[in-house]
This record gives structure tokens, sequence and C-alpha cells, in this order.
């Protein structure tokens, strides 16, 4: 199914955008990776919040795609890789639970930080292919304490942003909300991620986790509140539809079970030549399952399918 688009003014914005995606990552692994290094960490991570912020605005469901196909193809660069996942869903749910302006600036800024302390050991955990040992996993249970501590030194001085990222594992009930969002989307980006121990889940899978409160499991509101979001399988992610073929996730719509995708692979598992556009609103194009991206052996044109999840927009 073929859709024709009008000219669109911020396509031609979106040339160097997966660059400018690429290069703010690049940047983000720096600073985390020796923040220490910075005379003026704060300001530099506030700027590159703002950076990351204007090109999620530009096209959200494109950011989502771009950040979550990384995310979910490889194990390199895992923690800012990792930070970036988490902060573009803390940034796109958090108005949804009318969370203050203010407040969701503290929350972006904790997302992005809340494993400084532990940045490396994450790389290397993403890539070792055996389980933690005994003092990676004393690293791993003390990480949000001293990550705090480490933002204090650094000069952060906002209660809420050190707040957040002290608590963001403990096991309780009674968090607030930001903190309780920052858990969900936490649990959700890295059961999608790929180690060398496992292969990412897929996006259902991740889901069900992330609607599932910490100490009680009950349904979490939160949890709920990022599926309504960014979709029960949110751009970037692989399905395969009722006709057995296989598409990738472009862009979300009215109905959080069916988005736009793009076909490509046929039923056979042959890769299409050009891939198509469609809405699984449609009688007969509905998804059937999500799909592990490990599982889907297909070299993406990212440049087509962004152009094609520009046409999406437009319908």
């Amino acid at each position: 199914m073929t859709f024709a688009a009008a000219p669109d003014p911020a396509y031609a914005l979106m040339r160097d955008w997966t660059q400018r995606w690429s290069d703010l990552e690049t940047d983000l692994a720096r600073l985390l990776l020796h923040p220490h290094a910075d005379s003026n960490f704060c300001a530099r991570l506030q700027t590159l919040q703002k950076q990351a912020h204007s090109l999620l605005q530009l096209d959200p469901d494109a950011s989502l795609y771009w950040l979550l196909q990384l995310a979910a193809s490889t194990s390199i660069g895992y923690s800012s890789s990792h930070a970036l996942v988490c902060w573009a869903l803390s940034r796109l749910v958090a108005p949804v639970l009318d969370c203050p302006p203010a407040q969701q600036l503290s929350l972006a800024h904790a997302a992005l930080t809340m494993n400084i302390a532990m940045t490396q050991l994450q790389n290397t955990l993403a890539e070792q292919p055996r389980e933690p040992s005994a003092e990676q996993r004393a690293a791993i249970e003390t990480h949000a304490a001293r990550s705090a501590q480490w933002l204090r030194e650094l000069g952060v001085t906002d209660a809420d942003w050190l707040h957040t990222v002290e608590l963001h594992h403990e096991l309780q009930d009674d968090l607030d909300t930001p903190t309780r969002l920052l858990q969900a989307v936490d649990r959700y980006a890295a059961q999608i991620s790929p180690r060398e121990t496992r292969a990412g889940r897929c996006v259902t899978d991740s889901g069900r986790q992330a609607v599932v409160a910490h100490a009680s499991g009950a349904v979490n509101a939160i949890g709920h509140a990022l599926l309504r979001t960014v979709g029960i399988c949110p751009p970037g992610s692989f399905v395969r539809l009722e006709d057995e073929s296989t598409a990738v996730v472009l862009r979300r719509t009215d109905r959080p079970d069916a988005p736009w995708v793009a076909g490509v692979l046929d039923a056979s598992g042959a890769a299409l030549a050009d891939p198509t556009l469609i809405d699984t609103r449609l009688d007969g194009c509905g998804i059937a399952a999500a799909l592990v991206a490990q599982t889907v052996r297909v070299r993406l044109n990212h440049a087509r399918l962004l152009h094609l999840s520009r046409i999406a927009l437009a319908h």
C-alpha cells in the first residue's frame, strides 16, 4: 500500500538528523565516562539535554525509532544508549502523568545520569560473556547512592534530580511519580537491550515487566501510562503481521496496538527491495506478534524508513 505525501518542510531539517543523534550520544558517552574531567559538568549535561529535547520535539516517533533501533541492535556503548532511551521515554510519558515542567526537567537529568557511577561497568557487563562477579554485583547494588554522591561532587544542587537518582532502584511502593516512572522505563529499556549473556526481549515481554510494580507485584499505573504513550509495539520495534510478513514499526496512531509499520521481509523471510508503508488499523494488516530484534535478519535503510515515517505522519 503506497501513500503520497505533500512537501514536508521539516524533512529537510532532518537530513542530518540521525548524525545529530549519533554525535549527541557520543558526546554523552564521553561526559558520563569521564565526568570529573569536565569542570563544567552541569552546564555541559544541560546543553546535551536541550539538544536532545530539540531533536525529540522535531519528531518524537522518529526519535523513538532511531533510539530503540540502536538499543535493541547492539550491546556496544550500552550505558549512554540506555540513558538516552530512558530519557526519551521519560520525556514523553511525564507530561501524560501531569508532572510539572520543573519536575519533568529534573527527571530528564536524572534519566541521563542515574548510572553515572557505573558507566564503564555497564558497558563491560553488556559485552561480558559471563554473569557478574561478586565484586561487580557489589558495585551494581551500590551504584544508585554512589551516582547521587558523584553528582553532588560535580555540582548538582537540584534536590529532585538527586532524589530520583538515589532512589531509582528502591523496592518500595510509596515513591514519588518521577522516581516510579524512571524505574519503569529503566526496566523496560533494559529488557529490550541485548547482552552477551542473553538476547534482548521483545517489546511486549518488556512491557509486561514495566506494568508490574516492584514491591507488591500489583498492576502499575505508571507502566500502563508508558504503554499507552509509546504503544504496545513502539517505533523501532519489529513485528510479524497477520500475513506472516515482517515489519518495523515507524509511527504511533490513535490506537496503542495498531501503529504504522513498514514491511521489510516477505512471508518467506526474503528482504523486500523497497519497504512498503502499512496501516495496521486496516483489516488484514494487523500485528500478530512482536519479535526480538536479534531474530530479524535484515539490513534497514534508515533514511528510506524515516521518509516513510514522515509520509505516515501526513496521513
